[in-house]
């Protein structure tokens, strides 16, 4: 079963929202839209990997799909961990396009006749076993025999593994074949070393440390709030700003009425600005008429609040969208 299913990244949502509320021409437009691409790529083989993962038996597999833990003052991120009362198995996927080679020390990835290099990537699922155990001890988990994999998850890509390459032989494969490598690791650990108290041990204390990656997008692009395009966006023609009168919003480009439109704009907000807003912010980037107005949507929001008259905030609800 999937203790921790997948769900789209915060930071791919960051990106998704500062590229859309940027003007073209902007000095940070070209770099935000090349790591937004990367991380569609990377969640697109993430989705790949948890189709495959889903074919397993629900009862006999424990899944936590896109970990972070803590380590020391620093975290470690996991695509994929499965156990069950036997061993764990890491995976980290790679969605990679083009011709990749795998060698002992790098990763070559050809794309019409341009070359990139990375680390090999069985040295960072390895480097988070280590991690791993250091993450159980600390926290005084029952010892399970940990194993890791990497799984290549675009079907159109090639890879080629170095001769006598050994170990990636064993520990690389392409997601379409995934479960036949869980199941050959399974034939290494056949005894028991988990009951279903220590497993759900296991469960509560990965839950419990699991830390989402916050970022400072704006920080990150050297982005002030004020650069950034306010407004409602339209659901069906993006149309960009929609009016808001006669407490609907109103879209100038197809004719669209919403009345809650402004919910997907206040998640932008949330994402990229601060996890709490005034009456005067929430005029300026909805771009309402009114103060008025603004506290008529925030009645019926009931999002929760602190302070009084004009110094009174209202917090992100933790379920918002």
């Amino acid at each position: 079963m999937f203790e921790k299913d997948l769900t789209k990244p915060i930071l791919l949502a960051q990106h998704e929202a500062l590229e859309r509320r940027t003007v073209k021409n902007h000095p940070s437009k070209q770099d935000i839209e090349e790591k937004l691409t990367n991380l569609r790529s990377g969640y697109r083989g993430e989705k790949n990997l948890h189709y495959y993962l889903s074919l397993l038996p629900t009862k006999k597999y424990h899944i936590f799909h896109d970990i972070r833990l803590p380590h020391g003052d620093s975290f470690f991120q996991i695509d994929a961990f499965l156990h069950t009362e036997k061993s764990g198995l890491i995976i980290d996927s790679k969605n990679y396009s083009g011709s990749l080679l795998l060698e002992r020390h790098q990763l070559t990835q050809e794309v019409n006749e341009n070359k990139r290099v990375y680390s090999n990537p069985l040295s960072q699922v390895a480097r988070h076993k280590i991690l791993l155990n250091y993450f159980f001890e600390k926290n005084q988990l029952p010892f399970v025999p940990l194993d890791y994999l990497v799984c290549f998850t675009n079907s159109k890509a090639t890879l080629h593994i170095t001769p006598g390459y050994i170990e990636a032989e064993k520990k690389v494969c392409r997601s379409e074949n995934l479960l036949m490598k869980i199941a050959e690791y399974e034939k290494f650990y056949k005894k028991d070393c988990l009951d279903p108290k220590q497993m759900g041990k296991i469960k509560k204390q990965i839950l419990n440390k699991q830390t989402p990656l916050q970022s400072d997008i704006l920080q990150m692009y050297n982005i002030c709030p004020r650069e950034l395009i306010p407004g409602v966006l339209c659901p069906k023609c993006l149309y960009l700003p929609m009016h808001y009168k006669g407490r609907k919003w109103r879209c100038p480009g197809c004719n669209t009425i919403s009345i809650d439109a402004h919910l997907s704009a206040l998640n932008d907000f949330f994402l990229l600005i601060k996890p709490f807003i005034t009456n005067a912010e929430l005029c300026w980037f909805l771009q309402l008429p009114s103060p008025r107005a603004a506290a008529y949507l925030f009645s019926h929001l009931n999002f929760p609040h602190s302070g009084t008259n004009k110094g009174r905030i209202y917090h992100q609800p933790k379920s918002f969208l």
